[in-house]
C-alpha cells in the first residue's frame, strides 16, 4: 500500500474531517444525528478517496469521485450556513480548507491527464 500521510492534500482533508467531526457533535440536537452524520460521513469519504487514489496506478476515475465528494461536502456546509446551523467562523474555516484541497486536487487531476497524454504519445 502506498504511503499517503505525507501528501499535502491528505493533510488538509484530514484537518477538514477532524474539524467537521469536532463541530458536528455540538450541533443542535435536531440536526446532530441527521445533518451532522452526513457531514461526518462525507468528510471521511473524502479522506478515504484520497487514500485510494494515491494507492492506485489509474487515478483519474477516483480523482473524479473525490472531486464530486468535495463538491457534495461544500454544498452540505453551505446549506448548514444558510440554515444557520453552522456559524460564520466555522463556515469560513471550512471554505478555506475547501479552497486548499480544491487547488491540490485540481493539480493532481491535471498531472494525471498530462501523464495519460504522455503515455498515449499525444
Amino acid at each position: 500500500m502506498a504511503q499517503f500521510s505525507h501528501l499535502p492534500i491528505y493533510k488538509k482533508a484530514y484537518d477538514l474531517a477532524l474539524f467537521i467531526h469536532r463541530f458536528a457533535v455540538v450541533l443542535p440536537r435536531e440536526h446532530r444525528y441527521t445533518f451532522g452524520a452526513k457531514l461526518k460521513e462525507s468528510g471521511l469519504c473524502l479522506l478515504l478517496l484520497i487514500i485510494r487514489a494515491n494507492s492506485r496506478r489509474e487515478k483519474s476515475t477516483i480523482l473524479e469521485d473525490t472531486s464530486e465528494e468535495l463538491e457534495k461536502l461544500k454544498i452540505l456546509i453551505r446549506l448548514g450556513r444558510d440554515l444557520e446551523i453552522i456559524g460564520m467562523k466555522k463556515y469560513e474555516e471550512c471554505a478555506r480548507l475547501f479552497e486548499e484541497i480544491g487547488k491540490q486536487l485540481g493539480g493532481w487531476i491535471k498531472s494525471q491527464s498530462r501523464n495519460k497524454n504522455i503515455s498515449a504519445g499525444i
